[in-house]
C-alpha cells in the first residue's frame, strides 16, 4: 500500500477485515461504554469509543453490496479505495462503460462518471454515497452541480443499520434510473461543463485570484511556495499539452480543475476527501454563477 499524507491507498480486503462491538471492560460512563473493535493482520485495534445507542455497520454490508449491485446492472467499473487510519473509508467507482464518458467539445479532454462512497467506524465521517465524474488527463474527481444532483437524486445518505441498508436497495432504483435517462443527465450536467469551457480568459492569474478569494482558500505566498503560481502552472501545463485540444488558450474549466487538482493535492494538504468535495463544490458553483 502506498502511504499518503491523509489517506492510504489500499484493497477491498483492507476495508472488509472483522470488526465487532464490544463491551468496554473498564469502569466509564456511558458514552464510552462501548469498543468498535477491528481485528487487523491478526491484532486487535480499538477504533471507537461509544455509547450503547451506537449501531455498527460493517464494511463488508457496504462496498461489497455496492459492487455487487453494479455487475447486476452489467455496469463495468474500476475501483479506488483509500482508508484512514482503519476508522475512515473510501471508495471511488469509475464508469468504464463507455456510455457513461463524455469528450468536451473541441477537445481529447475526456470525463467519466463515477460514484464515491465512504463510511466510518468513529463517525468522523458520515456514510454517503454521491455521484461525481473523473477527469482523465487529471485522474481526479469532480463534482456535479448542485442543482442536477438533487434533480436527478444522486446522493445517498443514512446513519443507522436499517437506513443505510434502505439505501443501498435505492442505489441499485438509482442505478437504473440513470441508465435509462443517461442521455437527459449527461446533458444536464456536462451543459454546465461547457458553460465553463465556453469562457476563455485572457489573465487566468486574476480569474485564479478572485475564485480562491470568493471560496476561502487560503493563498499562500512565501519565499518556498506560491499558491497563484502553483495552480497557474497545472493550468497552462495543460493548456499547452500537445493533442489535449487547448492550443495554449485558457478557458473557465481548465482554471476550475487547475484548483480542483490543488485541492486534491495530498502534498499541498491533509483534508479528508468530503472536505475536498465541499470545497470543489463551492469553486464550481461561484464559477458557474460567475461565468
Amino acid at each position: 500500500m502506498k502511504t499518503k499524507k491523509s489517506n492510504i491507498n489500499c484493497s477491498l480486503n483492507d476495508l472488509t477485515f472483522p470488526v465487532e462491538l464490544i463491551n468496554n471492560p473498564n469502569k466509564t460512563n456511558r458514552e464510552y461504554s462501548k469498543i468498535v473493535r477491528g481485528i487487523i493482520d491478526g491484532e486487535n485495534l480499538d477504533l471507537n469509543y461509544c455509547s450503547p445507542i451506537y449501531e455498527l455497520v460493517p464494511n463488508e454490508m457496504i462496498f461489497p453490496k455496492v459492487e455487487e449491485i453494479f455487475h447486476k446492472h452489467n455496469i463495468a467499473f474500476s475501483a479506488q479505495y483509500t482508508h484512514t487510519n482503519y476508522a475512515r473509508f473510501y471508495a471511488k467507482y469509475i464508469i468504464e462503460d463507455h456510455r457513461f464518458g463524455y469528450k468536451m467539445n473541441g477537445t481529447n479532454d475526456m470525463i467519466k462518471f463515477i460514484w464515491n462512497f465512504q463510511h466510518s467506524y468513529n463517525g468522523l465521517t458520515k456514510y454517503k454515497g454521491i455521484a461525481g465524474f473523473y477527469r482523465l488527463i487529471c485522474t481526479n474527481g469532480l463534482v456535479v452541480p448542485v442543482k442536477e444532483m438533487e434533480k436527478y437524486n444522486l446522493v445517498l445518505e443514512g446513519k443507522h443499520t436499517a437506513s443505510i441498508l434502505h439505501s443501498l436497495e435505492e442505489f441499485s432504483h438509482i442505478l437504473n434510473n440513470v441508465t435509462n435517462n443517461l442521455p437527459q443527465l449527461k446533458t444536464a450536467i456536462t451543459t454546465k461543463y461547457e458553460l465553463l469551457g465556453g469562457h476563455w480568459v485572457a489573465k487566468p492569474e486574476d480569474r485564479i485570484k478572485e475564485v480562491l478569494s470568493a471560496t476561502k482558500i487560503t493563498i499562500i505566498d512565501n519565499g518556498k511556495f506560491n499558491t497563484l503560481n502553483d495552480i497557474t502552472n497545472r493550468i497552462m501545463s495543460e493548456a499547452n499539452q500537445i493533442g489535449l485540444g487547448y492550443d495554449g488558450r485558457v478557458n473557465d474549466w481548465l482554471i476550475f480543475n487547475g484548483i480542483n487538482h490543488y485541492i486534491y493535492d495530498d502534498n499541498r494538504n491533509i483534508m479528508s476527501p468530503e472536505k475536498r468535495r465541499e470545497k470543489d463544490s463551492n469553486v464550481l458553483e461561484y464559477m458557474l454563477e460567475y461565468n
